[in-house]
C-alpha cells in the first residue's frame, strides 16, 4: 500500500520532535507501505540532517517534504508558535501527478490550506482519508473522510498521543504491534545512495537510448540552446563611467562590486513566502518632489509596523539608483494585498510615476532589494514617452525604443497571441511556461516581454554573466552589449555596497 502522511514538525522544551510527522514514523516503522511524507523541513536547523536520517531509517520517504526558512514550531507548556508548520508548501501540479496513493494520513498542524487542498484533492480522487487532530483548526468532514479526535487542545503533541494512533492503526491493520524489519528492495535510502544503487541501470539505458535521443534532437533542433539567438558582446566598446572606460573593465568592476555585497548580505537568499488572497488595501501615498517624499495622503492606517521603516525604502531606492534615471516617479506607495501575490508595482502614467511597496513582502532585504531592481527595470524600460498613447502595453511601444527592439529580437518567435499573458488562464500560462522552459527563469517572467525584462535584468545586475547557451541565459548577455547598462549594473552595486556600509 502506497501511503501519503502529511504532519508538522515541533520541537517541545527537552528538545524532542513531536507533531503530526510521527504519525509517518510510526506507519513506517511498523508496516512494509511505501510511505511517503509531506513536511515542512526547516533549512535553519541544525537537527533537519539527523531527522532526516531518523525519518529514512524508519521507512519514511521525505523526498515530497518542502524547506522553508523558518525554525521549526516550538511547545512550550501550553505555548504553541507554528513557525515553519503554516507555511503553505503544498505544489499543486507536482502534487496532482504523484496523487497514486491508496490512502493520505494526515494530521491539523499543517497549513490549513495545503490541509484543505489536500483532502479536496483526495475526494475527487476517492482516495479514503484519515485525519488525526488535536483541535489546532476545526475539521469540516465530508465524503470518505475519517477523523480521529486526539483532544481539542490545540497543542500539536502528537508523539503524546502515540498509544492512541498506534490502537487506531492496528484495529485498521496497517500495521503490526511490533517493528518490522524492511528488505533491501523497501528500504527508503538517502538520494545519493539511491543515485549510485541505480546508475548501472541507467548506464545502460543512456547507452541503448543515446543515439535515438541524439537524432531526435538532432532533427526538432537542439533544446535549451539559444534558438538561434545570440549575444555580440563588445568588450573594448567604450563606457561612460567614472571608474571604468570599457565594457570589459565596467563588468569587472561590477563584479568585484557585487562580491563586496556579500560581505553584508546575500542577495539571491530567497524566503519563503505564505501566499495569502486579500484584496488590495492602499495605505499611504507620499508625493515626491526631488527625491524627498512630502506628507502622505492617508487612506488607511497602517496596520502594522513603523512608518519610518517602510519609508526607508524609499530612501535605499533613491541611494541605489541615479537620480536622473528615476526622475518620472512622483509618488511613492504603501499598500498590502497580503503576503506573497504582488510585492510591489509601478504605475506608468503621463503625469508621473508611481512606485509602490507591499508593507507585508519587503522585511527581508535580500528580497526588498531585488523587487527594487525589478521595479528600476520597468521605470528605465517604459518611460511614458516610448509609447503612442497613455497605455504602457506592449503593442502601443513606438519604434526604436529599448522595449520594442527587445519584444521583437525575444518575442517574435511565439506570435502575437502571446505577446501579452497575464490574462489567460492559469493552465494556458503554465502551458506557455512549461513548453518553452529553457527561456525562463520563472513563471513570472514568461508574462510578457515587460516582465522577462524586469527579472532578466535583475539577473543582470545581481549575478555574474551566465555562460550558458540557454535563451534565458542569452537574455542576460545581451543587455552587455549596451554600454549604458554595464555603467548602470557597476553604479547599482556600488551604491548598494555603499548604502550597507554606512547604515
Amino acid at each position: 500500500m502506497e501511503i501519503l502522511a502529511a504532519g508538522g514538525i515541533y520541537m517541545k522544551d527537552d528538545s524532542t520532535f513531536t507533531g503530526g510527522h510521527v504519525i509517518a514514523i510510526c506507519l513506517g516503522s511498523h508496516s512494509t507501505h511505501r510511505v511517503r511524507l509531506h513536511t515542512n523541513l526547516s533549512s535553519d536547523s541544525t537537527k533537519t540532517p539527523p531527522l532526516l536520517k531518523y525519518l529514512r531509517q524508519n521507512g519514511v520517504d521525505p523526498s515530497s517534504a518542502a524547506r522553508v526558512s523558518a525554525p521549526y514550531g516550538t511547545i512550550t507548556g501550553d505555548a504553541v508558535t507554528p513557525s515553519s508548520n503554516v507555511f503553505e508548501t503544498v505544489r499543486r501540479e507536482r502534487m496532482r501527478k504523484q496523487m497514486n496513493y491508496d490512502c493520505l494520513i494526515l494530521s491539523t498542524d499543517i497549513s490549513e490550506r495545503d490541509f484543505r487542498w489536500l483532502t479536496t484533492e483526495a475526494s475527487h480522487r476517492n482516495i479514503p482519508v484519515l485525519v488525526f487532530t488535536c483541535g489546532e483548526y476545526p475539521v469540516h468532514t465530508g465524503g470518505d473522510i475519517e477523523t480521529i479526535h486526539l483532544d481539542d487542545s490545540g497543542i500539536p503533541d502528537y508523539a503524546g498521543h502515540m498509544k492512541e494512533i498506534t490502537a487506531v492503526l492496528l484495529e485498521k491493520g496497517w500495521i503490526s504491534d511490533h517493528p518490522v524489519t524492511r528488505s533491501l528492495r523497501d528500504q527508503v535510502l538517502h538520494p545519493s545512495i539511491a543515485v549510485l544503487r541505480t546508475i548501472g541501470q541507467l548506464l545502460l539505458f543512456g547507452i541503448m537510448t543515446g543515439a535515438v535521443l541524439l537524432g531526435i534532437l538532432y532533427l526538432l533542433g537542439l533544446p535549451g540552446q539559444g534558438d538561434g539567438h545570440q549575444a555580440e558582446i563588445a568588450p573594448k566598446q567604450s563606457v561612460d563611467h567614472p571608474d571604468c572606460s570599457t565594457v570589459a573593465a565596467c563588468t569587472t568592476l561590477g563584479d568585484q562590486h557585487l562580491d563586496a555585497l556579500d560581505d553584508y548580505i546575500d542577495i539571491e537568499d530567497t524566503k519563503h513566502l505564505f501566499v495569502e488572497n486579500r484584496s488590495q488595501v492602499d495605505y499611504l501615498t507620499y508625493p515626491v518632489e526631488d527625491m524627498t517624499l512630502g506628507a502622505p495622503e492617508v487612506h488607511q492606517s497602517l496596520p502594522f509596523g513603523d512608518e519610518a521603516a517602510f519609508t526607508e525604502i524609499w530612501t535605499r531606492f533613491t541611494h541605489f539608483f541615479p537620480a536622473r534615471e528615476i526622475s518620472d516617479v512622483n509618488a511613492f506607495k504603501l499598500f498590502s494585498d497580503g503576503e506573497g501575490n504582488t510585492l510591489a508595482y509601478v504605475d506608468v502614467k503621463p503625469s508621473g510615476t508611481t512606485l509602490a511597496m507591499d508593507i507585508r513582502d519587503n522585511h527581508a532585504k535580500p528580497g526588498e532589494y531585488r523587487t527594487l531592481i525589478h521595479e528600476f527595470a520597468h521605470v528605465w524600460s517604459l518611460p511614458v514617452e516610448d509609447f503612442k498613447d497613455d497605455s504602457t502595453d506592449v503593442a502601443s511601444l513606438k519604434e526604436g525604443t529599448f522595449m520594442k527592439a527587445y519584444t521583437e529580437r525575444f518575442w517574435s518567435q511565439y506570435g502575437e497571441e502571446w505577446i501579452d499573458n497575464k490574462y489567460k488562464s492559469d493552465p494556458e500560462r503554465e502551458a506557455f511556461y512549461n513548453s518553452h522552459i529553457t527561456h525562463f527563469h520563472e513563471p513570472y517572467q514568461a508574462t510578457n516581454p515587460k516582465e522577462d525584462f524586469a527579472v532578466t535584468f535583475v539577473k543582470f545586475v545581481t549575478e555574474p554573466m551566465p555562460e550558458g547557451q540557454q535563451l534565458k541565459d542569452v537574455k542576460i548577455r545581451a543587455l552587455y552589449e549596451h554600454p549604458e547598462l554595464v555603467a548602470l549594473r557597476a553604479t547599482i552595486l556600488e551604491n548598494m555596497v555603499d548604502y550597507e556600509k554606512n547604515n
